[in-house]
């Protein structure tokens, strides 16, 4: 059979079909020879043997790995290139799970208003398990001696899944001589805490240093190498008898002989009593000794067996201003001139008011234009008052005991007030008197037995104090946990 060949503008129309024909054909040859570079492409650079190893990256790509496929035992054993995927992959799975059951320490710190048992309740214990530990505890050290700044190392096992955190160990040392540990046994009746008490060895050494004051009391005791313990006690044996706020001045001289407390290799790890506290000011020299009378009661007398101790605290409030003097003033909220029966010590809102001296509360609430308002009887002929006070110590109740330099409230602005401050009066049978000038009683004075003891002391005191080396380092960086340098007596 034949075709004839078409003629005229039938045969270019047919021409014109079969060239796009060919087009199409050409085009389809040329995709599919694209598509078989791209998958030659693909096995070259994925196969194991013609590329880089494309392995799972530790603790990220692993946790995608899929598990290995079963294989035939008579198999031919694959290839290290091909193992390595699934080993890296085991490998982040047992990092990962120890460090899930890895003991960890944490320091926990206690602040003001802390309960141990909600500090190891925030540190991830349950309540039972904290409990017991505390219990444990109180059987060598009571949690109700615990202070602000004490601190405790604890050692636990992770929580894992609905179980607690597990406490393994908890450290604590509540002095320089002292270290509490609290351990998880296993018992038969299950896990228990047992608590045990290290006391430390350490050395009393005497040291000695004193200085002349430039710039300040503070600054002149640091440069002389004085703990800061020590420097808060002989402020106190001359708090009542000296004004540090307002009556020292550039020049006055201190002098102290003081216990050191050293460990086994002789670093200093804390300040023990003060056995000598002198101080010039303004040219009057007072000398204090540390001495125990026959009725255990120790305190500070001088040369003459007189004790530093005043039946009143002339400020019952430190680092205050005074703001308002006793004598008539121009009242400032009234506008009228009125007696002012007291001093006003200017002083922060919150800052400690101190009971001036022993005695028992007779009044302690709201007084009218007084505020908070607290009355202390000191004894038949001596009374003292604090008023505006922002709060009252707890413990302040009529017919409660105190102690002189005990805290009893804190400085405020309540009443009539036109800003924090104390307002402190002396009552003196009934009346009110000037707070700074009134003549206050002296303390207890040795006699008999007493003094005699008493005068011996002091001279081996004198002694002693004769043959210690004065200081002339920094020593108050070593009881903060820094280091400290001092000659001889003081080694550090």
């Amino acid at each position: 059979m034949s075709f004839d060949r078409p003629s005229g503008s039938t045969g270019i129309q047919f021409a014109g079909l079969q060239a796009r024909s060919a087009g199409r054909a050409v085009r389809r040859a040329g995709a599919a020879a694209v598509g078989l570079l791209g998958l030659a492409a693909g096995i070259f650079f994925l196969a194991p043997s013609a590329g880089p190893d494309l392995l799972p990256q530790p603790g990220v790509d692993s946790a995608y790995a899929e598990p290995a496929p079963e294989r035939d035992a008579s198999a031919a054993p694959q290839s290290p290139a091909a193992q390595r995927p699934q080993l890296a992959a085991l490998s982040d799975a047992a990092s990962n799970e120890a460090l899930l059951t890895e003991p960890y320490r944490v320091t926990l710190t206690v602040a003001r208003g802390d309960t141990l048992m909600a500090m190891l309740t925030d540190a991830g214990l349950d309540r039972p398990q904290a409990h017991r530990a505390i219990q444990a505890l109180a059987d060598v050290y009571s949690p109700r001696k615990l202070k602000p700044g004490h601190s405790f190392d604890l050692t636990l096992a992770p929580a894992v899944g609905d179980r607690p955190a597990t406490l393994q160990e908890l450290l604590f040392e509540p002095d320089a001589a002292r270290r509490v540990v609290v351990a998880r046994e296993n018992g038969a009746d299950g896990p228990r805490f047992t608590a045990s008490a290290i006391d430390r060895p350490l050395t009393t050494r005497l040291a000695r240093a004193g200085g002349s004051i430039e710039s300040s009391l503070y600054v002149a005791a640091l440069d002389a190498g004085v703990p800061s313990t020590v420097l808060g006690d002989m402020i106190t044996i001359f708090s009542f008898d000296i004004d540090f706020q307002r009556e020292i001045q550039p020049g006055d001289r201190f002098s102290l002989l003081f216990e050191e407390k050293r460990d086994e290799d002789g670093a200093f790890v804390g300040s023990g009593d003060v056995l000598i506290a002198e101080m010039t000011v303004g040219g009057k020299q007072r000398r204090y000794y540390r001495f125990e009378d026959s009725d255990g009661f120790v305190d500070y007398f001088d040369g003459e067996g007189r004790s530093v101790r005043k039946a009143l605290l002339r400020t019952p409030v430190d680092g205050a201003r005074i703001s308002s003097r006793f004598g008539k003033r121009k009242h400032p909220i009234l506008g009228y001139t009125k007696m002012h029966k007291g001093m006003d010590f200017a002083a922060p809102t919150g800052t400690p008011i101190y009971a001036a001296g022993d005695g028992v509360v007779e009044v302690a609430g709201w007084n009218g234009g007084f505020g908070k308002y607290i009355r202390i009887r000191h004894n038949s002929t001596y009374k003292t008052a604090y008023a505006h006070l922002s709060r009252i110590d707890g413990r302040m109740k009529p017919g409660a005991k105190v102690r002189q330099r005990q805290i009893i409230g804190y400085v405020g602005t309540t009443g009539r007030s036109t800003g924090p401050h104390l307002h402190y009066e002396v009552h003196k049978a009934g009346r009110a008197v000037n707070p700074q000038g009134v003549k206050l009683p002296t303390g207890k004075v040795l006699a008999g037995a007493d003094l005699t003891r008493f005068q011996a002391a002091m001279g081996e005191v004198e002694t002693l104090y004769a043959q210690a080396e004065p200081l002339s380092g920094v020593v108050v960086a070593a009881e903060d946990g820094g280091s400290c340098t001092a000659p001889a007596v003081a080694t550090c």
